[in-house]
C-alpha cells in the first residue's frame, strides 16, 4: 500500500471510495470532500489517498481553518477520513492520519481538530479537554477533539473555529 497525495485523475475514483466507506451517508460525504477539494477557502489543504495496487482504498483531508482570537496559531481540520469497508481495521486509517500529521507539521501547522469517534481519534493523539469551540453547538461535545503538531499548549486556546465555506454548514455539525 502507498500513500500519496491526490492527483487530478483520482477525483472520480475519490467519489466512489467516499460513497463505498460511508454506505447510507456516502452521497453527501463524497460530496463534501470534492467540495473541499475545490475550495478556495480550504486552502492550504492536505489531501491523501492510500493505493493498493490500481485502487483507492483510503483518503484523508486536512483543510486550513482559522482560530478567532489565536489566528497566528496554523490549524487544520480533518474531514473526511475514509477507508472502504473490506481493508478497514487494518491500519490504514492510521496511516492517513500520521502521513497527513507530518506533511501539516512541513508546512508549520500548529494543531489538527476533528470531530469523531473519540475512541479511534484518541487513540492517534486527539483529546477533548481543550477550550476551541467548534463552529456550532455539537450533541457529543466529547467528539470534538484536538491534537497538537508541534509541542503547542492546546488547553492554552481559546475561541471559535471558523472552517472553510464547505464545512460552514450546520447539518455537517
Amino acid at each position: 500500500m502507498q500513500i500519496r497525495m491526490v492527483k487530478e485523475t483520482d477525483l472520480e475514483s475519490l467519489r466512489q471510495l467516499f460513497r463505498e466507506a460511508f454506505e447510507e451517508e456516502g452521497e453527501a460525504v463524497s460530496n463534501l470532500a470534492l467540495s473541499l477539494i475545490e475550495d478556495k477557502s480550504a486552502q492550504p489543504r492536505v489531501t491523501l489517498v492510500a493505493e493498493e495496487g490500481d485502487r483507492l482504498v483510503g483518503s484523508v483531508i486536512f483543510s486550513a481553518v482559522t482560530l478567532e482570537g489565536a489566528e497566528q496559531i496554523c490549524s487544520y481540520i480533518l474531514a473526511p477520513l475514509a477507508v472502504v469497508k473490506d481493508v478497514q481495521r487494518s491500519g490504514i486509517g492510521r496511516k492517513l492520519i500520521e502521513s497527513g500529521c507530518e506533511a501539516l507539521c512541513e508546512q508549520d501547522g500548529d494543531a489538527v481538530f476533528v470531530l469523531g469517534d473519540p475512541e479511534y481519534y484518541g487513540r492517534h493523539g486527539f483529546f477533548s479537554k481543550h477550550h476551541v469551540h467548534p463552529p456550532y453547538e455539537l450533541p457529543y461535545p466529547e467528539a470534538w477533539m484536538a491534537r497538537s503538531l508541534r509541542g503547542i499548549s492546546l488547553e492554552s486556546l481559546q475561541g471559535r473555529l471558523i472552517c472553510a465555506d464547505s464545512l460552514m454548514r450546520p447539518e455537517l455539525w
